[in-house]
């Protein structure tokens, strides 16, 4: 027998064994298949309890993230004292600006005597023609 025809032999007795293959589907045992199903069910029970567990750290983690972004903040102001006159003046600020006492002029008042903005622009020796022009916005 040449080489040739001892190789096609084996090759038809390779054909004639994935022929019964492919006849016989292969079948997985009832007991391994009932093993892997519960260790897959109790893998996703653990996956859930664990998923679980780190939601609430999560929340723990902005929760500090936001307290040490505070505490950032106010050792770069300065600290409470700071803080606290920071809060001071901008509250000072704020009434001066709504009811100003009355060494100081009102801003509320000396905009309500304009009837229109170009007025107010043109005595605040504005150019209301050049605002306008197209020029600006080129």
């Amino acid at each position: 027998m040449s080489d040739k025809e001892k190789s096609l032999s084996e090759m038809d007795h390779l054909e004639d064994l994935f022929a019964a293959a492919r006849s016989e589907p292969p079948q997985l045992p009832q007991a391994l298949q009932a093993t892997m199903l519960a260790d897959a069910q109790h893998v996703q029970q653990e996956r859930a309890r664990a998923l679980a567990e780190v939601r609430v750290p999560e929340r723990e983690r902005s929760q500090r993230g936001m307290q040490r972004l505070w505490q950032q903040f106010t050792s770069a102001v300065g600290g409470w004292p700071a803080l606290g006159g920071l809060a001071a003046a901008s509250l000072s600020g704020l009434w001066i600006g709504l009811a100003p006492p009355s060494f100081l002029p009102d801003p509320v008042e000396s905009l309500a005597s304009y009837s229109s903005g170009s007025q107010l622009l043109s005595d605040l020796d504005y150019d209301v023609s050049f605002l306008v022009s197209d020029e600006v916005f080129e």
